[in-house]
């Protein structure tokens, strides 16, 4: 299993994470959420109520009104920005497109730590499971999961809190539709990003010869002849997923990037990350 490389922890030194919309409720941090609380930041008044406390009444208000009013504080709260990994075996079937992988999650969590947030990384597959940073950097990850993508992000539902931000990485070659799989993932979360990780002959396989092909999930068999026709309507249908999927994560407010593991990580960060909103320069 590959682990992160020292790049991908330099290059965390340069970025913050462009996701900023602020999740709704959280522990105690640094930034503001839309909710009420105890900051210092005033937000609002209203009527007092059987219960309020007495030292949140405003009393100049009552002076000036003679209405009894309680004062309002916006609530601070560490950010929750969750990391959802793929682990189909299909992530691993290319070294390049595993360690992209591998080097984006780490670089993403550290990249919401310098940010003010709490990174949280969770492995999707039948028995979904938060991975420790930790665990992360000394034994990498592994893509081992046979079990339909679709049914497994389901399964991560329970470890998921809602308003967070949420960043799903993914290579998304499987059947499902765009809608099914987008929506509740945007519908709870505070920001939501969609990256697309594809090796080289993923995103533009080359025609030419007879080829063996093992599902790498169902390990099903299938003899196909690469020819330019069959090239043609692969790229088509791929293309079509990366639009029904870009359609979707803009309905969810969201962003989908697409990369391809041919690049190296700093070009990825600076052209593709940066420039789709979900890195901005430190």
């Amino acid at each position: 299993m590959p682990i992160p490389r020292a790049e991908a922890l330099r290059q965390s030194e340069l970025w913050k994470l462009a996701l900023d919309e602020t999740p709704p409720r959280g522990a105690a941090g640094e930034r503001m959420a839309r909710g009420v609380g105890a900051s210092l930041e005033f937000q609002d008044r209203r009527a007092y109520a059987p219960g309020d406390d007495v030292r949140h009444v405003d009393w100049r208000a009552l002076a000036r009104t003679d209405q009894l009013m309680v004062r309002q504080w916006r609530a601070e709260v560490l950010p929750r920005v969750e990391s959802l990994g793929d682990a189909s075996r299909s992530m691993a079937i290319d070294a390049a497109k595993e360690q992209l992988v591998c080097d984006l999650t780490a670089l993403l969590a550290h990249a919401a730590l310098e940010s003010g947030a709490l990174p949280v990384i969770v492995r999707v597959a039948a028995r979904p499971r938060f991975v420790p940073l930790d665990e992360l950097e000394h034994g990498g990850l592994e893509f081992d999961a046979r079990e339909p993508f679709d049914e497994a992000l389901r399964a991560a539902g329970g470890l998921l809190r809602h308003g967070a931000i949420r960043i799903l990485l993914s290579d998304f070659l499987f059947p499902h539709d765009a809608a099914d799989l987008v929506r509740p993932l945007g519908s709870s979360a505070g920001a939501l990003a969609l990256v697309q990780v594809l090796a080289r002959s993923e995103d533009a396989p080359e025609h030419g010869g007879a080829y063996r092909l093992t599902d790498c999930e169902t390990d099903e068999v299938q003899d196909l002849v690469l020819d330019a026709n069959t090239v043609t309507r692969y790229r088509e249908r791929l293309r079509r997923l990366c639009n029904a999927l870009e359609i979707e994560a803009r309905r969810a407010r969201g962003r989908f990037v697409p990369l391809v593991a041919d690049r190296d990580l700093a070009w990825l960060c600076r052209e593709r990350l940066a420039r789709e909103g979900v890195l901005a320069p430190r």
